[in-house]
């Protein structure tokens, strides 16, 4: 059986599935402000919202199921430092970038921590 993706959009912050001829089919709206990105996978997609407005501690990044229904949270590493992109999967791994450059590697199925690889601090 073959995946066939449903067409999103971010529509004045709100994520919606939208039809064949471009009309809102379903939404999600935002926890908090706005969402800010979104990457579809395999029966999921991954969500990343603006950070402002979020109760202190929550992460911006979280997965969605093909029914908008919440999945995970991610296990975000530094509240501080809030998920800026989210890069791609890698197998079973989803690679996002926080603001301050880091990467963060979750585990796609349930956002639970990986890895993080701290950028280099430039040489003066």
């Amino acid at each position: 059986m073959k995946f066939d993706p449903t067409a999103l959009a971010v529509i004045d912050g709100t994520l919606c599935q939208l039809t064949r001829e471009g009309a809102r089919a379903g939404s999600y709206a935002p926890l908090a402000s706005a969402v800010a990105e979104f990457r579809q996978a395999a029966l999921r997609c991954y969500v990343r919202e603006h950070p402002y407005g979020l109760l202190p501690g929550l992460p911006n990044l979280y997965c969605l199921d093909g029914a908008f229904r919440l999945q995970w949270m991610a296990e975000w590493p530094d509240p501080a430092d809030p998920c800026a992109a989210i890069l791609g999967e890698e197998g079973e791994v989803l690679v996002t970038r926080s603001a301050r450059g880091t990467v963060v590697r979750l585990d796609a199925h349930t956002g639970r921590l990986l890895g993080v690889e701290t950028p280099m601090a430039a040489a003066s």
